[in-house]
Formats: C-alpha cells, sequence, structure tokens
C-alpha cells in the first residue's frame, strides 16, 4: 500500500490585480497527480480559493495567436479563445488553428471557428481587418 505525499505549494492568483501569494497544501498520489487540495491561505477573496483548485486540477487559459488572411489589408490576425480553454489542448488547437486561412473582412469579436476542440468555445477575431483596395 503507498502512502500519499503532502505537499505545501505557493504561488501567485492571477485572477485580479492583488495578485495574492496562496500558499497551498495538497495531497499528491504515487504517481505525482493531484488528489486532493487540501488547504489554501494566503487569498484574499474567495476568487483565490477557487484559483488554486482549479490551477491544480485543471488549469485553463485563454489562448492567443495569429491566423493568415486571405485579400486583406492585413496578412495575419490576432486571434484568442472568447473564454479559456484547458490548458492541455492548447497544443492541440494549434496544431488545428496552424492552418486556418480566414478570408477579409473581418470585425473584431467574429467567429473564425466555433466549438473549438468541443470545448463549446468558439475562436473569435481581436480585431478589424478590411478587404484590400484594388486600384483600377
Amino acid at each position: 500500500m503507498s502512502i500519499n505525499a503532502i505537499e505545501t505549494l505557493q504561488f501567485n492568483c492571477t485572477t485580479c490585480p492583488s495578485e495574492c501569494l496562496l500558499t497551498v497544501e495538497v495531497e499528491r498520489d504515487a504517481d505525482g497527480a493531484v488528489v486532493e487540495v487540501r488547504s489554501v491561505a494566503g487569498n484574499s477573496c474567495p476568487r483565490g480559493d477557487k484559483f488554486a483548485h482549479q490551477e491544480l486540477t485543471c488549469p485553463m487559459r485563454v489562448l492567443t495567436t495569429t491566423v493568415a488572411v486571405s485579400g486583406g489589408d492585413e496578412t495575419l490576425l490576432p486571434v484568442r479563445t472568447a473564454e479559456a480553454i484547458p490548458l492541455a489542448l492548447h497544443a492541440q488547437a494549434m496544431n488545428l488553428i496552424r492552418g486556418l486561412v480566414v478570408n477579409a473582412p473581418i470585425r473584431m469579436g467574429d467567429i473564425m471557428l466555433e466549438d473549438l476542440l468541443g470545448t463549446n468555445i468558439n475562436l473569435i477575431a481581436s480585431m478589424d481587418i478590411d478587404r484590400v483596395k484594388v486600384a483600377n
């Protein structure tokens, strides 16, 4: 019978400008996976506790990158996920996005990919791009 290890971690909460220094006690199994977040201290609001639990069990981040544009006055369009997606999906998402080419015109907030990797979260445009004006 293996005994789980108890570990104390410290990291900053990034949910607000206060960036509280959290002290988190976790229990890990023999493979190093988090079994339980036992306690969270140092947070000045409830968001710190929620952040610590999420960061240690399923870290989430907004993915930002660029995609190629066809027929636009810019060649690259900055895009981002409309909400955070699991960090574990970022490499797979980048492989999908890498081949994406979008057609101008594009408006900020337009959906470039719906339901990215089955997350129910869209990839959206982060700026406007107009069509190239052709001179006569």
